[in-house]
């Protein structure tokens, strides 16, 4: 019998719940929300936390792909092994405390949240669960292993189960909450919501990484003939030059945040009519 999955228990999906959450709020300029919200992650997901440390073993085997099938068996091993290593009580005990303060300092709501990895995590989850059948375990890790053995961009087999006007409602449902977020918007906002502490130095070495990479990508738009014929996109391109190099990551606000995430979707665009061509 498959052993029930409870995603208020899942600690991933509550993590990708309130990234969307709180990305939400920095968009929405609701900074109180923010502020719960970010208080709720360094009260519960800061270094060390049981909850980290949980979330840690969840990532080796939801955002490895691209490597060896023997690479990707051992991972799924050595993850399956810390997890093991970490107290059942204690998780469950944290996990509470963090569903009672989403529930009384933000919304019930947040467990509604549209997470595209959720069913992912449900497989993980039931991974780790020692109360997994031993062929329905392996059948997952099978599953789990064939992911991350896929090259990047290859679309989670584990979606496919999912009932597709189920999908259609969630969907609709975060579209219409947050909008579309690209995923190297998502990875900035995450990067930024939790770069306090010790991963503030984190944040700002990947934000000179992605910045320098919005400058070469648009650089390289002036190249494009709609670009290069047209004396005002050129001026215009030049300008847009100017403002990322004008950029401090020493002292990013949240305005910053907003205008680089605006220069992600306007990179993006560029990049698909480049490829058009």
């Amino acid at each position: 019998m498959k052993a029930k999955h409870n995603k208020k228990r899942n600690t991933a999906f509550i993590y990708e719940a309130l990234i969307r959450e709180i990305s939400s709020a920095i968009l929405g300029s609701d900074l109180e929300k923010k502020s719960k919200i970010l208080e709720i992650f360094k009260k519960h997901f800061s270094d060390g936390s049981v909850l980290a440390r949980e979330l840690s073993c969840y990532k080796v085997l939801s955002e490895t792909n691209g490597v060896g099938k023997d690479t990707a068996e051992k991972l799924v091993t050595r993850a399956i092994e810390q997890y093991n290593s970490l107290k059942g009580k204690e998780i469950f005990k944290e996990q509470s405390r963090l569903i009672g303060n989403i529930n009384k300092h933000i919304s019930p709501s947040v467990f509604s949240n549209f997470v595209p990895n959720y069913k992912t995590y449900a497989t993980i989850a039931q991974i780790f669960n020692k109360n997994t059948p031993i062929k329905n375990k392996v059948l997952m890790e099978q599953d789990i292993i064939t992911e991350m053995s896929s090259p990047p961009g290859v679309p989670p087999t584990s979606l496919k189960g999912i009932d597709s006007l189920v999908v259609r409602t969630f969907t609709d449902n975060f579209n219409n909450k947050f909008g579309h977020l690209l995923p190297e918007q998502k990875n900035l906002l995450g990067k930024y919501i939790l770069s306090f502490d010790a991963s503030e130095t984190d944040f700002r070495v990947y934000l000179s990484e992605e910045l320098t990479r919005l400058l070469v990508e648009v650089k390289s738009s002036l190249k494009m003939d709609e670009v290069a014929n047209d004396p005002e996109m050129v001026e215009g391109t030049g300008l847009l030059i100017e403002h990322i190099n004008q950029f401090n990551v020493s002292n990013i606000t949240e305005s910053d945040i907003k205008k680089i995430l605006k220069l992600q979707k306007l990179v993006r665009e560029y990049s698909v009519d480049a490829n058009h061509d």
